[in-house]
């Protein structure tokens, strides 16, 4: 389990220093030189809260500094009788030591803490702490109590609201549930916790948990990918804490890659041989093992040895196997030997907790038994004028009643202004409906207007291109007869004349040729669909499509060479849609990437790689498409025109300026979704689809 992240991340709301780590030390001169000109007050005790999260966070002396003025912080807020503050400090403490591995006074510190957090209803404090307990017992190993303590956390967090605190309690779910053997519900939490905090802004340790997920659960592609990118980020970053990580999952992922029975998995991952693949874990796991032992982490190191020595095994090198394997039982039994002494004593201080709750229950029950025997017995001496009150009580009784009365008719009067409501509001919908039904019958009378021009376009065209193609022939059935008998004199202009005609239809035939698929495009826009919508595996349907357009252009041009890069969701919710329809959109889609690609080669140096990427994946109850490409990119002045009909960037010949409607129409108003794009000039381009998933 990470010992710095949960900390860290606790602190970080605390300190403003955490958001500008060179400027950690400056602030810490600041906040001590400000210390002798401040009040015994509240305010003093902040800043003494500050000046211990500035100590501990830039590296300082923690057993000393850090815990002494966290001391002092708890000390003055009990003279001042300030409960939050001494939560609050109580908090900082348990964290300073749950850091050092100190469990016991760990978990003291936040016991008390959230006995006072309790006592004053401070939800925050109450939610936080309720998980750093939760801490406590997952390094002891003692995984259910950390999950129940870890899902309390979330919930609290989830009511207030409190969306870094959600995105931490997620992950740290995860990872009990990994340790537990549960991967698939480990994968979940992790993807929920990382879509959270965000895919463009991921932690080093949201990589790192996805990816070992992942591999867990033997989808080594994605592990590579997200261990990877930790793994850079955490270099990036200097965070040595997932750092140790990511060398040890990267070392066991290169080991079952090589290993795997599929031998094609090491070409189409790594396109390296087996024994290549295994020296690369080797250096991974020597990497781990050297980066824990300097952080002086000790699970982390027991796990590296443990890699170490299954890769060294796998080498055939038995000795260092052998050696590697001793150093990890060895550790191992250091680090169960701790977990078992700090159990023992965390179980007794929790027993002991719990007894003194159960006496002080006790005492109150005590005191409210014997406050009810006093109220008896002054019952019965008042006996008397209770008879003498009998009336008043009366009066007051009648009181009441007229009070639930009037109490009633309130509440009925509120019935009345909710169902108003709900009436007015079902009133806007239909109207709203209508509205859209008007619309709808417009457009379709609209269709039908489109449809019926189309057609009779349509034949005048059929007539031009055809007698274009006869006048053809029949130009060269010309020059290979009559033309020859022509004096010599006339044939220069003869052959000057046929050339022009000849060039004259070949106009007529191209763009005859174009009319006739803007009409055609016309007929697609004005027909309505006809498909029925049912439940679709979209990461199917993404496959086939990109397989039909890549085969497609390859037919086109058999030169044409492009890496297809896929990024699908593997546990996408079902959409509801006419799956021939969608496909339209994809294929038109994934075309116009080949042909940005594509016109970007022509111009582009040597190491230009034509690339399409396309992904899946569900943002809460929508499922998202995109379709990018490192093409030419579309510029910003016509980026806003491209979803109009008969607007095209392409050459004359090569586009209608329909495909992007149609698709447009399609998506938004064939399936209530929706269809943005993300571009820029010379770079490339990203088409984002957007349909609501199925609940």
């Amino acid at each position: 389990m990470p010992r710095l992240l949960l900390v860290f991340l606790l602190l970080l709301a605390y300190s403003p220093a955490f958001a500008q780590p060179k400027a950690g030390q400056a602030r810490l001169d600041s906040l001590l030189a400000e210390l002798p000109r401040t009040k015994p007050d509240t305010n003093r005790v902040n800043l003494l809260k500050d000046i211990c999260i500035a100590y501990y966070g830039y590296g300082n002396n923690i057993s000393n500094e850090s815990i002494s003025y966290a001391n002092q912080a708890l000390t003055l807020a009990r003279q001042l009788m300030w409960k939050k503050g001494m939560a609050v400090a109580y908090k900082i403490l348990g964290n300073i030591y749950a850091v050092k591995s100190d469990n016991p006074p760990a978990l003291t510190a936040y016991l008390s803490g959230l006995k006072i957090a309790e006592e004053i209803k401070d939800k925050s404090q109450i939610a936080s702490i309720t998980g750093n307990i939760g801490y406590v017992y997952s390094n002891l190993a003692n995984y259910p109590q950390a999950l129940a303590y870890y899902k309390k956390a979330l919930k609290g967090h989830e009511e207030l609201g409190n969306k870094s605190g959600v995105v931490l309690w997620l992950s740290l779910i995860g990872e009990v549930y990994s340790e537990q053997g549960k991967y698939s519900k480990a994968l979940d939490y992790q993807l929920k916790s990382f879509k959270l905090k965000g895919v463009k802004s991921p932690y080093a340790y949201h990589l790192d948990n996805v990816g070992q997920a992942y591999l867990n659960l033997g989808d080594y592609p994605q592990a590579l990918t997200y261990l990877q990118n930790g793994l850079k980020l955490s270099k990036a970053n200097s965070n040595k804490q997932t750092l140790v990580r990511s060398y040890n999952n990267l070392g066991k992922l290169y080991l079952k890659i090589a290993i795997d029975s599929n031998a094609t998995l090491l070409t189409t991952l790594l396109r390296s041989s087996k024994t290549n693949t295994l020296q690369k874990a080797k250096t991974y796991a020597d990497s781990a093992v050297v980066l824990a032992k300097e952080r002086g982490d000790l699970t982390a190191l027991y796990r590296a040895y443990q890699t170490r020595s299954q890769i060294q095994d796998a080498l055939g090198e038995p000795q260092a196997a052998f050696a590697s394997f001793k150093n990890f039982i060895t550790t191992k039994e250091r680090v169960i030997n701790q977990q078992n002494t700090n159990s023992i004593a965390v179980a007794t201080l929790q027993y002991d907790f719990d007894k003194k709750e159960t006496a002080l229950r006790y005492e109150q029950q005590l005191t409210t038994i014997q406050l009810q025997q006093q109220k008896q017995q002054r019952t019965y001496l008042l006996g008397g004028v209770g008879l003498l009150l009998a009336l008043l009580g009366l009066t007051v009784y009648s009181y009441t009643q007229k009070q639930k009365a009037n109490t009633v008719l309130q509440q009925q009067k509120e019935e009345i202004n909710t169902q108003r409501t709900k009436a007015e509001n079902a009133l806007t919908e239909l109207r709203d409906t209508q509205i859209q039904l008007i619309q709808k019958e417009k457009m379709a009378s609209l269709g039908e207007l489109t449809a019926g021009i189309a057609h009779e376009i349509q034949n005048p065209l059929n007539f031009v291109n055809n007698f274009s193609d006869v006048s053809t022939e029949l130009v060269d059935e010309l020059k290979d007869g009559p033309f020859h008998k022509l004096p010599d004199s006339d044939k220069e202009y003869a052959a000057e004349i046929l050339g022009d005609l000849t060039q004259n239809l070949q106009k007529i035939t191209l763009h005859g040729g174009r009319a006739s698929a803007i009409v055609r495009g016309m007929l697609e826009h004005s027909r309505s669909s006809t498909g029925e919508r049912e439940p679709t595996d979209l990461n199917a349907l993404v496959n086939e499509y990109l397989r039909l357009a890549y085969q497609g252009q390859r037919t086109k041009d058999k030169t044409f060479t492009c890496e297809l890069v896929n990024n699908l969701d593997a546990h996408l919710s079902k959409v509801e849609l006419v799956a021939a329809e969608m496909g339209r959109v994809l294929l038109n889609l994934i075309n116009n990437a080949f042909y940005a690609v594509r016109e970007k080669q022509k111009t582009a140096p040597l190491d230009y790689k034509p690339q399409v990427t396309i992904h899946t994946c569900q943002v809460n109850r929508h499922i998202q498409i995109g379709v990018g490409d490192n093409g030419t990119g579309i510029a910003e002045s016509v980026k806003a025109k491209i979803f109009q009909p008969f607007f095209t960037t392409k050459p004359t010949g090569e586009g209608t300026g329909l495909g992007l409607s149609l698709s447009y129409d399609i998506v938004t108003k064939g399936h209530g979704g929706s269809l943005t794009v993300e571009s820029r000039e010379g770079e490339g381009t990203t088409f984002v689809i957007q349909l609501p998933a199925l609940s």
